[in-house]
């Protein structure tokens, strides 16, 4: 692992970095083979995939509403619970960029400041005034959050004459009369997300969203622009952890996506990226930046489980361990066992794989089986928001589904999908064959084989590194394993959620109330935390043998 005490640090930051860093008295890095060396922690902080919120000098200078701290410093960055680069590069990130929020610089519309999967999906806990930073784990930033955060700023500007003269002093900008109009455009550009992707009723707060309401609105409500396609959302999940994913047969949680390029190029259409749908002459163009989308999934194939730091979370009973290990293949009553779902590699060091004859090119991928919903029981909302049985008004894009009016949800997204990629495949440096293959991660069938098909269930995938990422179940109502491993009435029905300080003994973050705290009600719909009753009949020094265990992962 990579340690950076706090003097050393400040050398290198800014004063508005140093303000968080010197909170901790360490921050450590977990050694999960991305380092300085291969640099790709630093490529993948700070590669664009497209994402355009507001123009890139504007994010530089606007100020938080609230605070009067500039929008990019670390008191308002971590208020959204989002991370500061701690070890900045000055050549790929000069302006200290957060995690995951990058310049994306378009040939036709200029800089923008957008952010890329890092932003949601790098981690961090805190124990003792040491953080330790998890890159690939669920990350806590508040996406909405950052919405309003950033609509209320551009507002302030507008509205305070002393803010508007200093910020259209430091753009430089001489046309006032057209920043004020691009100012307001951008805010009503805000609010039509907020309004599509966020919800009162269905609050995501830290480290949740609804992400496939959002693709859905995002697409389909804003950039074709039918109403009538809007879906509340109502389904907030938590940001899954990315490690091992290149080599997963599907991921997401409901397991509709196989190719990676395809679920790539949707996640970024979902966080502000530009699609349009509406003029025929550049028809299907996006600002999805495809060959660092290829780039940004290649450098995961290098990231590794992050491994139970003893040093600083306490060392790992070996003896309870084992007797957890036990306990991980022994079936409950109802004939479960954690092994039926989560397997374990072998004593070849390899999980369980697809077999090679299905794939065109002879290629195999870890098993990600779905569970059936009536078997999980855990909340139902991502899937019912999936198959919902509303069909999408396709309108212009009629012909892309041979004239069809309507379809469902599920056929809209993997056909706009398809011809969305096939034009960036054929942009003007076009793929070869083999090209798009790799681009599409080798995953088409080989004759005569197909994908199974889909059917009401969450996808389960082996558990290294789990330890790393709590709260708990798709979407995040189980603070913690200890609580995962009780019935479901014994678990928290409100607890707290925001709070990076560590909880070594329960395994998660701590869920009582401070300072930046989101309150997570498992009475609200969508955030139920029934379900996963598996091997609940075991007693306390059990349920600890198995996670003692759980860290060995």
């Amino acid at each position: 692992m990579k340690k950076f005490s706090r003097n050393l640090q400040l050398g290198v930051l800014s004063i508005a970095s140093i303000s968080l860093t010197s909170c901790f008295d360490d921050v450590v890095y977990l050694d999960q083979n991305w380092n300085e060396d291969n640099q790709l922690r630093t490529l993948s902080y700070s590669t664009s995939q497209g994402s355009q919120l507001i123009p890139y000098n504007w994010y530089l200078n606007l100020v938080d509403a609230k605070t009067k701290h500039p929008l990019n410093s670390s008191i308002v960055i971590e208020s959204l619970g989002y991370l500061p680069d701690y070890n900045p590069n000055s050549t790929s990130n000069p302006d200290q960029l957060p995690v995951g929020f990058v310049k994306d610089t378009d040939p036709v519309t200029g800089d923008w400041i957008g952010i890329n999967c890092a932003a949601c999906h790098t981690g961090q806990v805190v124990v003792d005034d040491v953080a330790i930073r998890i890159d690939g784990a669920p990350g806590m930033g508040d996406y909405i959050g950052l919405m309003r955060t950033t609509k209320a700023s551009i507002d302030y500007t507008l509205n305070n004459k002393r803010a508007f003269k200093k910020f259209s002093k430091a753009l430089k900008e001489q046309d006032t009369d057209t920043l004020k109009l691009n100012l307001q455009a951008a805010s009503e550009e805000i609010a039509g997300i907020i309004y599509r992707d966020g919800s009162e009723l269905h609050k995501g707060g830290f480290g949740r969203v609804d992400a496939a309401t959002a693709i859905r609105n995002e697409i389909f409500v804003h950039d074709l622009g039918v109403m009538d396609n809007y879906l509340t959302p109502s389904a907030p999940v938590s940001y899954p952890a990315l490690w091992d994913t290149p080599q997963y047969e599907k991921v997401q949680y409901p397991g509709y996506a196989e190719n990676p390029f395809g679920r790539n190029a949707g996640q970024v259409l979902g966080v502000m990226g530009r699609l349009d749908l509406k003029n025929p002459e550049s028809f299907l163009q996006s600002s999805i930046r495809r060959d660092n989308l290829f780039y940004l999934e290649n450098w995961l194939t290098q990231l590794q489980p992050p491994k139970w730091p003893e040093q600083y979370l306490g060392k790992i009973n070996l003896e309870s361990a084992e007797r957890g290990a036990v306990l991980y293949a022994q079936q409950d009553q109802n004939g479960y066992s954690c092994i039926s779902c989560h397997a374990l590699k072998d004593e070849n060091g390899q999980y369980p794989l697809t077999p090679a004859e299905q794939n065109a090119f002879g290629k195999q991928f870890i098993k990600t089986p779905l569970t059936p919903i009536l078997i999980v029981q855990t909340d139902p909302n991502v899937l019912l928001n999936l198959y919902d049985p509303r069909p999408i008004q396709t309108a212009q894009l009629a012909p892309l589904f041979g004239g069809a009016q309507e379809v469902s949800f599920t056929t809209a997204l993997v056909t706009l999908t398809k011809y969305t990629v096939g034009t960036l495949y054929n942009a003007e440096t076009a793929l070869s064959q083999l090209e798009q293959a790799a681009y599409s991660g080798f995953r088409f069938y080989a004759p005569g084989n197909s994908a199974a098909p889909l059917f009401s269930g969450y996808l389960t995938r082996p558990l290294a590194g789990v330890w790393a990422t709590s709260p708990y179940l798709h979407n995040g109502s189980v603070p913690n394993l200890y609580e995962l491993l009780l019935p479901a009435d014994q678990r928290s029905d409100v607890f707290f959620v925001g709070n990076q300080q560590f909880d070594t003994k329960n395994v998660g973050y701590q869920k009582d109330e401070w300072i930046r705290a989101f309150e997570f009600d498992t009475n609200v719909s969508g955030n139920s935390n029934a379900g996963h009753e598996f091997s609940t009949h075991l007693n306390d020094d059990q349920r600890y043998d198995l996670i003692e265990f759980l860290k060995t992962l």
